[in-house]
Parts: C-alpha cells; structure tokens; sequence
C-alpha cells in the first residue's frame, strides 16, 4: 500500500484551476444567453429592456472618465439640468465600474461597456457565489450549481436590463465569505480589515443601497449567528469589531462622495420613497422572462409576477426539505432564517397576494422609515435570501448520503435550476439604439456652438447619448438620471416637454423656462410625435430642418 501526498504548490495550481474553470463556465453561459441573440438578430446592439434607463447608465459611465480626465468636479455636473446640475451622489452613477472599464468605454463606446457588465455580471455573481459555497462545502459540483442558483437568479437576469448596479452582485458572497473565514481563523485579523474594506469601498462605488442593506441583513445574519453558536461568540464580537473598523476606513477613503450626498443639493429620490412590496405568489410565479413563464412577454403572465424575488416552486420545496430534514443541524437553521427573515421583509409593510392588498400588517413596517433604510425598495431584497438559499442548494447536495437520497437531491436541485433558466432571445435583453443623423455627422458641431445650453425634444432618454457623442461639449436643459430636480419639476413648462401634452397657457410656460435656464437652442429629433412645430413656434424663430431635426437657435 503506498501514499501519495500532494505538494503545496501543486495542490495551490489545482484550487486555482478550480476557480477559474467554474467562471469560464458561468462566462460561456452569460454569453450564449445574452449576447449570442443579440448579435444574430439585426437591429439589436444593447442588452437592455429600453433606452431610456439605459441612456442614463451610458451617460454616467461616459461622465467619470471624461470629468477624471479634463480635471472637472465630478460630483456635481452642471453640463445636464443646467445651470443647476445634478449631485451624482444621490444617483445610481456607478463610478467605480465607470472608472474601472473607462478603458472599454473610450475605446469602444459606452454601449460596449454596458453590454460587457451584462455579461460579466452573472457570471462574477456565480463565480464569486461558487467561491463561498466551495469553502463552506469544500466540494466543486454542488457550488457550482450554488453559484448557478446566486448568480443567474431572474433577481440578476431581470436587472441587466436596466439596473447594472443592482445586477453587479459579485462583491455581496465575497463580503460573506470573508467573514466566514475570520469567524472561523483562516484569515488573519489585517487581512481580514484590507480585504473588507476593500470590498466595502468597491460596493460604495457601485450602488450604496446595497451596501446598506448588505449591512442591515448581514447584522442580522450574525445576530443569529451568535445566538446558535455559542462557541463562536467571542470570535464572532472580534469580527464585528473588526468590520466596524473596516467601515470606519471606506468612510475616510469616500469622504468627498459622502460630502456631496449630504451636503450638496440634491434631486429626491421620490419613487424610492414609494412602497414596492413583492407578492407572495411571485416567490413561485416566474416573471415573463423565464422559460418556464406561461408567457415570454409582459402581458403574458400577471402584474406581481416581476421576478426579482421568484425562486421558482422546486427551489422553495428543496429549501424546507433541507431545513426540515437538517433542522438538528445549526448551519441549515441559519441558512433557514437568513432566507425566511428577507422574504417577509420582501412583502413590505402589508400583506400582498396575487395583487390584492390583504391589509395584514408585516414586519417591515417598523423598519421602513428609518434613515437610508426609508429609500429602499422591498422588492429588491430577493438578492438577501438568494445568496443564503445558493449556500443551502450547496449544502443540501453536499450533506446527501445514500444513492436514493443522492439522486432524489441532485433531482430536485436540477429542477430547481430548470426552473430558473431565462427565456434566450426575449425582448427584454434586446434594444436597438438609434439618433437622428444630425448628431452622427458633422451637422451638430457646426450648429450647436461649445458654449450652448440646448433643450431636447425628447428631453431624456436618448438626447444624452447625443451629448456624450459630442464629448459633453454643450450643457443640456433636462436630461435623467433617476430623478427630476425640483429646479426643473416646478416648471409647467418641462412638464410639458416631457410629456409633449400642451395646455393654451403653455407658450407663455415655455417663454419663461428658456429664459430661467438660459437656453440658447432646441433640438427636436423629427421621429418624436407632438405639439412641436406649432408650440415652438410662438417663439418667432423659424426651424432648420435639417438630418432628422429641427433646429431653433434663439436670440
């Protein structure tokens, strides 16, 4: 009998290799799932639901580099809602992102950056999912579909759509595991604060509403934690100690972004402010989005059934076997809470079933109007209970003893994956983004000078493509960015130019924007239907009509 032990080095290549081939893999699939349909079908070039979500992310992944790189405060531009600007802070900017693939972005344009992040992240979110699922389980298959489960989630897949900073979920399973590996010893207290801070600071950069609820779920995980296992405690104080540290350092290394969010005016994020609770039903409903839909278009399943917070009916069977069948064992009774707690936080403040308000008063309710914690949106918490779910799909495989019981998991955890699968080539992952000819000449340098203020008919959406095409070298009246300043709402008259419904007292509204705002141009792209030339016209300027547009220059 002989025994073969296995080098340090040789055992560290074979753990690499096991990481990278998982995220070749998640990558693979991203790319057959999105960006194979969209570039074999003519028309389509972004991965996106519409442009008008879209446009904006465009424009803020243009906006970083181009403000870091002509030495321009960032924070705050004046070049969009001119002359008042829009503090950024309360926007889902995503500088970090912006920053890190300003690369792709210059060189090939912000539609390539965004359809890269909606490629990317799934197959991160799986990969860095399969990470903290290995560790826990130390087995490769069942975090594979561990990873599969977090990172292809329809919480992901409905995001790419129109949300990158919701549908980046790479950094949330890489805080997790960071913190089960201190708990536990394996890495070093220095290393531990670096690392978290790091991550910390990366998730800031990204979208700061879920590095809050990151925190606020992940307190509540080791609350629980500290309760099931007492032999822990003390290591678990140490980290949470540790972790405030952490916090402290991203707060200094961010001071100036923190600086704009709470001293700089700002837009209100008034549909933040709404209550946007999930259904119950859309746990096991699946949004038109998934192959399993009765439907693959909006009207084609129910109005709850949105998919941010759906599981599918197989996963939600696997989850109570699992903690039923484990119930002795504290690791599933954690999973269990970690997953059941964000669920019912996920209803919002009143029961809702199958579109009904039931009035049935719900937990969330205590929570919902304190500080930061008012402007998030239950709906989006389906990311809080999918990373604690994809453990337990890890878990539940791994811990399977027995060929029947073996082949009954993996079964189930196969199903539950089918159940999850999206439906390849649906509209929602494809847009055609197109501008009026005017703006991809030389019409537009020659007509607008670099010193103009120019509203826009349509006044968001597409018109700020038009100014990242002209490297921002005119200031827009108008634009959006995930909210409307007051300095703009409390005009009839961009009311007007934003739904293009006119009232007799409107030209007289006009008048007085475009003198408040300093306009010296409008540009209305021809395509858009509306009160355009008649109501434009009591302005006694006669258009250029030219490539698409009329042109008013104003004295």
């Amino acid at each position: 009998m002989s025994l073969t032990l296995q080098s340090p080095a040789r055992s560290r290549s074979r753990r690499a290799l096991e990481a990278a081939g998982p995220v070749a893999l998640y990558l693979a699939l991203a790319l057959a799932f999105w960006l194979v349909p969209i570039v074999g079908e003519p028309g389509s070039n972004l991965i996106a639901a519409d442009d008008i979500d879209a446009s904006a992310f465009l424009w803020m992944f243009s906006w970083w580099p181009h403000a870091l790189g002509h030495g321009l405060e960032p924070f705050t531009p004046d070049v969009i809602f001119a002359p008042e600007g829009y503090n950024l802070a309360w926007a889902s900017s995503m500088p970090g992102p912006s920053v890190l693939l300003a690369p792709v972005t210059l060189a090939l344009g912000p539609e390539a950056t965004w359809n890269l992040l909606a490629v990317l992240a799934p197959a991160l979110g799986a990969w860095t999912a399969f990470l903290l699922c290995r560790h826990v389980t130390g087995r490769v298959g069942p975090s594979l579909v561990g990873g599969y489960v977090f990172g292809f989630s329809p919480f992901v897949l409905g995001h790419i759509a129109g949300a990158p900073n919701l549908a980046t979920v790479a950094l949330v399973p890489l805080a997790a595991l960071l913190v089960v590996r201190r708990v536990e010893g394996s890495l070093s207290e220095r290393a531990f604060v670096i690392s978290l801070a790091a991550v910390i600071a990366a998730q800031f950069l990204t979208w700061v509403e879920t590095l809050a609820l990151v925190t606020f779920f992940g307190a509540i995980a080791l609350a629980l934690a500290y309760w099931l296992y007492p032999a822990a405690r003390e290591a678990l104080r140490r980290t949470m100690l540790l972790a405030a540290g952490a916090y402290a350092i991203v707060g200094v290394l961010v001071s100036p972004f923190l600086y704009a969010f709470a001293f700089e005016p700002h837009a209100e994020p008034s549909q933040a402010l709404k209550d946007y609770p999930a259904d119950a039903l859309s746990w096991v409903v699946p949004a038109h989005y998934q192959a399993v839909a009765t439907g693959h278009t909006r009207a084609g399943v129910p109005e709850y059934a949105v998919g941010y917070t759906y599981l599918g009916l197989p996963l939600v069977v696997l989850l109570a076997v699992f903690v039923w069948r484990y119930r002795r064992r504290r690791a599933a009774v954690l999973l269990g809470l970690c997953v059941v707690i964000p669920m019912i936080a996920s209803l919002g403040k009143e029961l809702n079933v199958r579109g009904h308000d039931t009035g049935v008063p719900l937990p969330w309710a205590a929570f919902a109007e304190l500080p930061i914690l008012r402007y998030a949106i239950p709906i989006r918490f389906g990311l809080f209970f999918l990373l604690p779910a994809a453990v337990a799909v890890a878990l539940w495989l791994t811990w399977a003893r027995g060929r029947t019981v073996a082949w009954s998991a993996w079964g189930l955890a196969g199903l539950s994956v089918l159940f999850l699968l999206p439906a390849v080539g649906n509209d929602l992952w494809k847009t055609r983004l197109t501008a009026p000819a005017f703006f991809e000449g030389d019409a537009a340098r020659t007509l607008i000078r670099d010193d103009d203020r120019v509203l826009t008919v349509p006044t968001w959406g597409e018109s700020m493509r038009w100014q990242v095409d002209q490297d921002f070298r005119f200031d827009l009246t108008g634009g959006y960015l995930g909210a409307f300043p007051e300095s703009y709402m409390r005009y009839p008259a961009f009311r007007t130019v934003l739904s293009g419904q006119a009232t007799p007292e409107a030209p007289a509204q006009l008048r007085r924007f475009i003198r408040d705002k300093g306009v010296t141009v409008i540009v209305v792209d021809e395509r858009r239907p509306g009160p355009w030339r008649r109501l434009f016209g009591t302005l006694g300027v006669e258009p250029v009509q030219t490539q698409g547009v009329l042109l008013y220059r104003l004295r």
